[in-house]
């Protein structure tokens, strides 16, 4: 993928924006144990995304503001960054593999891309921390399932039900997130596209 220096900034700065959102809102979330953190933060920081990829529309432009996003949260102080950045990246690179084989731009495509990275994130929590931190998947995959049946005001031994329900609010939410880029996104390439031939014509 080669981007213009202009395209470079404009990847750098969303990235910038998510990874704010990220580190501010996200230490300000933990520090008030406030439920659905990662969904929260995952919707606000794809719908981020999203935009860049319809005002910088090349494969991988998706990713490019994931990573940058990360790379900040590493700048976090205190708690473990690891995780949050690894989630970030699949998020992006999730959201960019729907966009890219979807063809041209649409709003469904858009709507499955902020389904698919939002709803990464109860995965997440069982497979890369469960995994690869060594908490146990079994450990993690229980404290997922109470966890959410607390939130849902479900029976904590209807697991399926309760997965099931966790899966598809963020689904929902996520596709939100998605349909909302969209909007915003062509909101944004239309007014680029209304100002730079005036400010052609004044050069």
């Amino acid at each position: 993928m080669r981007l213009s220096l202009k395209e470079l900034t404009i990847v750098a700065a969303l990235g910038a924006l998510w990874g704010s959102v990220e580190i501010g809102l996200g230490s300000f979330l933990h520090a008030w144990n406030a439920p659905f953190t990662g969904a929260i933060l995952g919707t606000i920081g794809i719908a981020i995304a999203l935009v860049g990829r319809l005002v910088v529309p090349r494969r991988g432009s998706t990713l490019s503001i994931a990573v940058v996003a990360a790379l900040l949260k590493a700048l976090s102080v205190g708690g473990v960054v690891l995780s949050p950045m690894i989630a970030i990246v699949v998020e992006g690179a999730l959201a960019d593999l729907v966009l890219s084989l979807g063809g041209r731009p649409r709003r469904a495509t858009f709507a499955l891309a902020g389904a698919l990275a939002v709803a990464w994130n109860p995965a997440h929590m069982i497979v890369v921390q469960g995994l690869v931190f060594g908490t146990g998947i079994v450990t993690m995959y229980m404290s997922a399932v109470e966890k959410g049946a607390r939130l849902l005001g479900l029976s904590a031994s209807s697991v399926v039900t309760v997965l099931a329900a966790l899966v598809a609010l963020h689904l929902v939410v996520g596709a939100v997130a998605g349909l909302v880029a969209w909007e915003a996104g062509r909101s944004v390439v239309a007014r680029r596209s209304a100002t730079e031939p005036s400010r052609e014509s004044t050069a």
